[in-house]
């Protein structure tokens, strides 16, 4: 009984809007997170247009489908030889990719409950709150702690393909497309009661609940970039946000988008596309893939440092940002 009262207080006091599952909702089998996964170089199990998280480290690339993570939310892997936490919240359209260690120790989470519109996550040797797309420890031993990002991809299978022909990708029976989370999509709209009830403050009105966004974060500082802003810009966008200049790359009409830092040593790369779509630094002619890695030029092998960045829907990046810019295209 003790351990019981101890974590009601420590609900209330901490996270007073977070809630808890209990041991019988733990235990139900869509509440595990994904420790075993099980890596395929063949993709007869896959869609072109299934919407897949992809994460692109060293050289190598993994693709981690929509439809085999909306039930575990959370997976612990092992990429290019880093323990690597991956979450995806299917009803904010949200999903971020950490190194799962805190100086030097390798951490293991799993859902624990619901707070500020999403997931909860905990660790399993502190038990320690974390919010799954900023990183942070919210509460417990290892509060304000926070994760190293990394950058995380949406976009659909056909276009990661396309981009990465040699990736693994996460293997499941086809079964599991019928799951319990099948009706969410990138962008589907609705927030069910009990997450709203988790909310720290109303909902920001600035844009529509599911907007798809990139949330894009420098310090104090952050930004959200509608994707459909974004597409009228095109595939770059030269910015500052805080004390950082910027290229936001995306895929005009898909869900891809990230942030870059474009300083490199003491000079700062202006970016633009060429008539054929590409993207290239005016300062060098170098050309620049959707991970801000230069494939071609003076710049070749060059790679851009990754800004906190990621795409999800408004409410959950305004509710964990609630000062939040918002990006308007000219």
């Amino acid at each position: 009984m003790r351990r019981v009262r101890l974590r009601l207080v420590f609900e209330t006091n901490e996270l007073p809007q977070a809630r808890l599952f209990g041991a019988k909702q733990l235990a139900e089998s869509w509440h595990q997170p994904l420790n075993d996964p099980v890596w395929s170089n063949a993709y007869d199990h896959l869609r072109d247009d299934d919407p897949v998280l992809g994460l692109y480290l060293g050289g190598r690339a993994w693709a981690l489908p929509w439809w085999i993570m909306n039930e575990p939310h959370v997976a612990n892997l092992s990429c290019d030889d880093r323990p690597v936490l991956m979450t995806l919240c299917v009803m904010c359209s949200s999903a971020s990719a950490f190194r799962a260690d805190v100086e030097g120790k390798s951490l293991v989470f799993r859902m624990r409950g619901r707070y500020n519109g999403t997931l909860l996550l905990a660790d399993t040797s502190t038990d320690s709150f974390w919010s799954p797309f900023t990183g942070v420890a919210l509460a417990g031993v290892l509060r304000g702690a926070v994760l190293e990002r990394l950058p995380l991809s949406q976009c659909l299978w056909g276009e990661w393909l396309g981009m990465h022909p040699t990736t693994k990708v996460l293997y499941a029976a086809q079964a599991l497309r019928e799951g319990r989370w099948k009706e969410y999509s990138p962008r589907s709209p609705g927030i069910r009661p009990g997450m709203q009830a988790t909310l720290v403050r109303p909902i920001d009105q600035r844009l529509p609940h599911n907007t798809l966004v990139l949330g894009v974060e420098n310090g104090a500082n952050a930004r959200a970039y509608p994707l459909e802003a974004l597409a009228r810009v095109g595939p770059a966008l030269n910015d500052l946000i805080g004390d950082a200049e910027i290229v936001v790359r995306s895929r005009p009409g898909t869900l891809q988008a990230l942030a870059f830092r474009r300083r490199i040593g003491e000079h700062v790369l202006v970016f633009a596309c060429s008539d054929m779509g590409r993207v290239y630094d005016e300062q060098t002619g170098s050309v620049w893939n959707e991970m801000g890695e230069a494939v071609s030029g003076p710049l070749a092998g060059t790679q851009l440092e990754y800004l906190k960045s990621g795409v999800g829907e408004w409410y959950e990046f305004a509710a964990y940002h609630p000062d939040t810019e918002i990006f308007r295209a000219r």
